[in-house]
């Protein structure tokens, strides 16, 4: 064996054995942060980075798009700008700057000049179809609480649990309560932390939406559930309820009429 091929193999050995060793290693001992772990490379200490404003994943809804969001664009523009503030917690905030956050709107949407925090029509046109998904998706999820005719009687009334608000501002059922406390029966709630009393059927559907998306009171945020295009189906399947109760009969068509007549036995 001559020397240079004695050398090559010297090489070769150590070449494996450098391998071998690399294999030995585990992927748990890379070297990353564990979660919440600071650290000293970034200047507010976190590791775990936040993503830059306005990133969004492939085929992801845009923020700003009311679709997803029920609020105006002006609600929005000055949502985005407030976020660009720096914010003492210890000072009082004035009224524009207040977050728009689980059921707390600002302002009375009846009064003229008052900023638009919601939109108060639907981001696409609802057809017959979108009712009877809203319908059955209203059952699915909101019929417990809210009852089948969206009163607030539902099972887990029933057993004793808050009663939810009604969508109806008159009763609809004998032996109802008219109101809810401080609250009259069909008036929001959210709206009367803040001081404005509006019926239920007069909030804007916008508003609708971020309660189903965020929750509010003891009801939990529904928006892993519900896609947000049946969120707006399940709002406008409570308008027709809302419209149920206090339509006129001679606003309808003479078939539905000849049914309500015959006891809606017909099919």
């Amino acid at each position: 064996m001559t020397r240079r091929t004695d050398y090559l193999l010297r090489a070769l050995v150590l070449a494996l054995a450098a391998g071998v060793v690399g294999c030995k290693q585990q992927m748990g001992d890379q070297p990353y942060y564990k979660p919440y772990e600071p650290t000293d490379f970034f200047e507010d200490g976190r590791s775990n980075r936040p993503l830059e404003r306005g990133v969004v994943h492939r085929g992801q809804y845009l923020d700003s798009d009311p679709l997803v969001t029920g609020l105006t664009p002006a609600e929005w523009g000055r949502f985005w700008a407030r976020g660009d503030k720096k914010v003492d917690p210890a000072a009082a905030v004035a009224a524009e700057d207040r977050e728009t956050s689980y059921g707390a709107p600002r302002f009375d949407p009846r009064q003229p000049g008052s900023p638009q925090v919601y939109v108060t029509e639907f981001p696409f046109e609802i057809t017959a179809q979108d009712l009877d998904i809203g319908g059955r998706r209203f059952t699915a999820y909101c019929a417990m609480c809210h009852g089948p005719l969206g009163n607030g009687k539902g099972k887990i009334w029933e057993r004793g649990y808050l009663k939810p608000t009604s969508f109806h501002t008159e009763p609809v059922e004998a032996n109802e309560p008219a109101d809810f406390g401080q609250i009259n029966l069909g008036f929001s709630r959210g709206f009367w932390k803040w001081d404005v009393r509006i019926p239920m059927r007069d909030v804007p559907v916008g508003y609708y939406f971020e309660v189903i998306t965020k929750g509010y009171g003891a009801m939990g945020s529904y928006a892993a559930q519900i896609k947000p295009a049946d969120r707006w189906r399940i709002i406008a399947y409570v308008r027709a309820l809302q419209l149920s109760q206090r339509a006129e009969v001679g606003q309808l068509p003479a078939d539905v009429v000849g049914r309500i007549n015959a006891g809606g036995n017909q099919p």
